[in-house]
């Protein structure tokens, strides 16, 4: 289906809770990308699904197999305890608590019995979960395999197995437990739909190392996860220890609007969280991995209730949504490519105008020159970071 002709929902969704749902987040039109994938979701198959950051992948997906489940309920599918219909997987937790969140909203209209299984979860909790029936279990791998390997959950009735942000999922660092997950969870007739903004150049060789004898469909190839053109790119040169005593005058050129910053690591993210935080400002977070659950959680709602500045390392770089979001600095530009297209994605999701800052070092040239060659072969030119010789003042003014 050609999703331009597409102008409203009620022409790709037939079930009228969802529809209910839509009209009530005042969604009456289509991505690019439900309205390519919505269609065939809802068919049999395994697909991939490729398209940009805040592109409207979840719903993209959430609606199918929402409608698909509900057309199941009618043919009288049978329903046990701790056996979920369809397995949603996230790399972090924070990825997974945000999309259960979009999942739990269709349920009060689509009656979804939607659970959350992630880490953290503890004592009773854990016991209604796996006394409850459900439709949809989102989660992350590793407490998914757990629950699975002590049968506290059966794949005995699973339909649907999701990887959202499968590109990372099918990283060497999650290798071991999606190997082991995906063979617990090997059932014949699941479909498996694995949707990312991003694919490395193995991601074939992947699918089949994961996914043996299925064969998979592609959406949206070719749609690079590349930045909203409402967002506008600035590059600014200087050294390294000069970007710890621009960072607070940088802050107040911003006029006050939201914005995060991302850092090389943990160390420098403290550091640059203190110095902000001393020269009097009150609305700025910090977020890495070092932190206990609870304070992830607390962090990040906290920011998407207030605003201010958050300090984060790449464990905010992919998924998550901040709607009043006006900027992005990569103080550190990041290591791997895809990361500067991740971590810049955080603006201009769903249409929305921002703007993307890079702090350029002498020492960036390798980063600087593999980040622009992957924006060469993506076609954004316009997104390429400057060279060093390009001086920090003179292009603050040009722009």
């Amino acid at each position: 289906m050609n999703s331009k002709k597409v102008s409203e929902f009620g022409k790709l969704i037939s079930n009228v809770d969802l529809l209910e749902y839509l009209k009530s987040v005042k969604f009456s039109k289509p991505t690019q990308v439900q309205g390519e994938c919505i269609p065939q979701l809802l068919r049999d198959g395994n697909y991939t699904v490729q398209g940009r950051t805040g592109s409207g992948k979840t719903l993209g997906y959430l609606l199918p197999l929402i409608q698909k489940l509900k057309e199941a309920e009618v043919s009288g599918a049978s329903e046990k305890a701790g056996r979920p219909k369809a397995i949603i997987l996230l790399p972090t937790r924070e990825l997974a608590i945000q999309v259960f969140g979009i999942a739990k909203g269709i349920s009060h209209f689509a009656k979804q019995r939607v659970r959350k299984l992630v880490g953290g979860d503890k004592g009773r909790s854990l016991d209604n979960l796996y006394s409850s029936e459900m439709d949809i279990l989102v989660t992350t791998p590793d407490r998914c395999l757990r629950a699975f390997k002590n049968k506290e959950l059966s794949s005995r009735s699973l339909k649907y197995l999701i990887f959202d942000e499968a590109d990372q999922l099918l990283e060497s660092s999650f290798k071991k437990t999606v190997a082991e997950l995906t063979t617990v969870l090997r059932e014949e007739k699941t479909q498996v739909f694995l949707i990312s903004a991003s694919r490395p150049a193995n991601f074939s060789e992947l699918i089949v190392e994961y996914f043996p004898g299925k064969s998979f469909k592609t959406i949206g190839k070719g749609e690079e996860n590349v930045l909203n053109h409402e967002v506008k790119t600035y590059n600014i040169t200087l050294e390294n220890e000069d970007k710890f005593t621009y960072i607070n005058s940088f802050i107040k050129e911003q006029n006050k609007k939201n914005g995060l910053i991302f850092m090389g690591n943990k160390a420098r993210a403290k550091n640059v969280f203190k110095m902000i935080q001393d020269s009097g400002m009150e609305k700025v977070h910090i977020l890495h991995k070092d932190l206990e659950i609870k304070e992830r959680v607390a962090v990040v709602e906290k920011f998407r209730k207030s605003g201010g500045i958050m300090v984060a390392t790449d464990i905010f770089a992919r998924g998550i949504d901040i709607t009043h979001l006006q900027w992005v600095l990569n103080f550190d530009l990041p290591s791997e490519p895809d990361y500067y297209l991740h971590r810049s994605g955080r603006v201009g999701r769903a249409g929305r105008a921002g703007s993307v800052f890079n702090f350029v070092t002498s020492k960036d040239t390798q980063r600087r020159q593999k980040i622009n060659d992957a924006l060469v072969l993506q076609g954004r030119n316009d997104l390429r970071i400057a060279s060093k010789k390009t001086k920090q003042k003179n292009e603050k003014r040009k722009r």
